[in-house]
């Protein structure tokens, strides 16, 4: 019994020895490569060991497959067979899903993962050893692993394609889903309008030739989808989803214009830059000039005459200042240089207020002396005799009707209009009348731009002085150059009023400084054009209009009195003053005898006699000249 028990001893110790190497053998006929199968582990591991699947989660791409290898080290110190490599074709790797017995881990492309938990490895039992088939492949690759593999698969993938629905999957309750970056586009607007552009214009395709749908305020947020090649003209969409074209100068842009599409070419107006304002220059300027020379005026002055939209810091101002930009107008630099004074304070004209221009004044205003500049003005002068006394211009730039047009009667305004011009051309002074600009304020009102006008032109060709026709200029423009008010020329949104470039030039003040400038270099070429070295007048300038005299006027004294002087009354009775030159016309006042007034314009014929309208301490109207017996006004002093 002893030996048996030794016997059986022996063949027990026998085929431990073996199976090691058993272990390691593949019976399986050459020629079944199907069967084939590698061989892992201890008999009780190929009893106990499950399938692993790697499974795809979405159609092949045809690009040539990578290869994962997958490399099992040994399990046990004690049982250590030699394992071969497989090498397995993968298609494409998207976050294929391996499950292990009692472990759950997601190989992720390009992501190294761990199982969760490793099951220990199983007691060895050599009763219980059962011969098992090796496990089957399955599904492109299937690989059969002992409980106890530790290893970490590492997956090359192929290069991935971002575009297209992000994939969903289903995973068991313990995964832990790995969370991949995605793209986030710039936040905030791509621009603003900068802070001191305001009005900015949105138009309908780039350049100046759009149409304008909107007008933007300052700091308002812009995203730019789109630009012209040179950039100059960007495509935006607002807030509120409306989109158009800006001019990129009035922007601060937050991003590279380089990557923004090219979506536009603009189209620019040529402008009325071109057209001919200015009209009338005749030797009678070149007269006026002369006899101004004599009196004393100063070759390289002007001054200007007028309103709010004369006394503007906006007019000429940026010329005095040198913030301005001449482009294709570099000609008008020898007129910036030929009027730059001084003038008689000594200052340059461009850069200089004038005693005869002020907010809100009409035509009345300037022969008012209650007007006048009491530290400067002498007593009874009107702030434009003063001006004109005190800085000794040769020109004098004048635009009035703009109040005017609200409420005088035409008749009026032509008499006041033409003291104007008395006065500048007895003083030397060549007066240049401009036409006022459209107005967008009062419809009941509005309308009177164009007879005012026709006064202006009238009187211009009447005593043969320049005229500058601004309302032709800005009736070219967008909202024919005007301001949000209505009435006063619009200012670009940088401000830049001396820049005379296509898109600033659809603004009303550049547009005003351009013709101004034009104005000047046309009376430099053609009247001004010997200066300081112009000999003194010979002949007497034309001293009023050209006309036909009434026949009931004919028999009449001949009037004494001239438009810019002064006269009196004659000693004896008041003179009446009225509203109109016509004795049917509502009295206003009276001159009290040897009262002295200044003479504002005429003479004028009305109901068979002359009439001059005239100033006396602030009471503005007409009044008679005398009758066929005598004079009722004469010369002062």
């Amino acid at each position: 019994m002893i030996h048996y028990r030794n016997y059986v001893a022996a063949v027990l110790s026998l085929l431990l020895l073996l199976l090691p190497i058993l272990s390691g053998c593949n019976f399986s006929p050459d020629d079944d490569q199907e069967s084939q199968r590698p061989t892992l582990g201890s008999p009780i591991a190929w009893a106990t060991a499950r399938v692993v699947t790697a499974t795809l989660s979405q159609p092949m791409p045809t690009a040539e497959p990578p290869t994962a290898t997958y490399t099992i080290p040994p399990s046990s110190p004690t049982l250590t067979p030699v394992l071969p490599s497989v090498t397995i074709p993968v298609q494409a790797i998207i976050e294929p899903t391996i499950v292990l017995p009692q472990s759950t881990f997601t190989v992720v492309a390009g992501v190294t993962a761990a199982p969760t938990t490793a099951a220990p490895p199983p007691s060895f039992t050599p009763m219980d050893f059962v011969p098992t088939v090796a496990p089957t492949i399955t599904s492109i690759a299937t690989v059969t692993l002992a409980p106890t593999i530790t290893s970490i698969a590492t997956v090359t993938p192929l290069p991935t394609s971002t575009a297209g629905p992000a994939v969903t999957f289903g995973p068991p309750a313990t995964f832990t889903p790995v969370l991949f970056p995605s793209y986030t586009p710039t936040s905030g607007p791509s621009a603003y309008i900068c802070p001191t552009c305001d009005q900015l214009r949105l138009r309908d395709i780039p350049g100046t030739a759009g149409n304008i749908t909107a007008t933007l305020g300052a700091n308002l947020p812009l995203m730019i989808i789109g630009r012209t090649e040179d950039s100059v003209w960007l495509q935006v969409v607002l807030e509120d989803g409306r989109n158009g074209w800006v001019a990129a100068q009035y922007l601060t842009v937050n991003i590279d214009l380089s990557v923004v599409s090219v979506t536009g070419t603009a189209e620019d107006t040529t402008g009325p830059a071109n057209i001919d304002v200015v009209s009338g220059v005749s030797s009678n300027a070149r007269t006026i000039f002369l006899d101004g020379r004599a009196k004393g005026n100063l070759a390289h002055v002007f001054t200007r005459v007028g309103d709010s939209i004369s006394a503007s810091p906006n007019f000429l101002f940026p010329i005095g200042y040198g913030n301005y930009q001449l482009g294709n107008f570099g000609y008008l630099g020898g007129a910036i240089s030929f009027f730059s004074g001084p003038n008689g304070r000594g200052q340059n004209p461009f850069a200089a207020n004038s005693i005869a221009a002020r907010n809100g004044w009409s035509t009345e205003s300037v022969l008012n002396p209650a007007n006048a500049d009491p530290g400067v003005c002498k007593a009874g002068e009107t702030p434009l005799a003063c001006e004109y006394r005190v800085n000794r211009p040769a020109v004098a730039l004048i635009m009035l009707g703009t109040n005017d047009a609200g409420g005088m009667p035409s008749n009026v305004f032509s008499a006041n209009l033409q003291a104007i011009v008395q006065t500048s051309i007895n003083m030397g002074v060549i007066p240049v009348l401009s036409t006022i600009p459209p107005k967008h304020y009062n419809a009941a009102t509005d309308g009177r731009v164009a007879e005012f006008n026709q006064l202006i032109i009238a009187t211009a060709r009447a005593y043969d002085v320049p005229l500058w026709n601004y309302w032709l200029a800005m009736s070219q423009l967008p909202q024919e150059g005007l301001a949000a008010d209505g009435v006063h020329p619009s200012v670009p949104p940088d401000g830049l009023n001396g820049v005379f470039d296509s898109t600033h030039l659809q603004y009303g003040f550049p547009m005003r400084n351009l013709t101004a400038l034009q104005v000047l270099y046309i009376l430099w070429q053609q009247v001004l054009y010997d200066g300081d070295q112009a000999p003194a007048a010979t002949v007497p300038p034309v001293t009023g209009p050209v006309e036909v005299v009434d026949p009931a006027c004919q028999a009449l004294p001949a009037p004494r009195l001239t438009v810019g002087g002064q006269g009196r009354v004659t000693p004896g009775l008041p003179n009446k003053v009225r509203s109109q030159p016509s004795t049917s016309a509502e009295q206003t006042g009276n001159i009290p005898g040897e009262g002295v007034f200044q003479v504002l314009a005429g003479p004028q014929c009305g109901d068979g006699l002359w009439w001059w309208q005239v100033n006396y301490d602030g009471l503005i109207g007409w009044t008679a000249n005398g009758d066929s017996a005598e004079y009722w006004v004469e010369p002062y002093p």
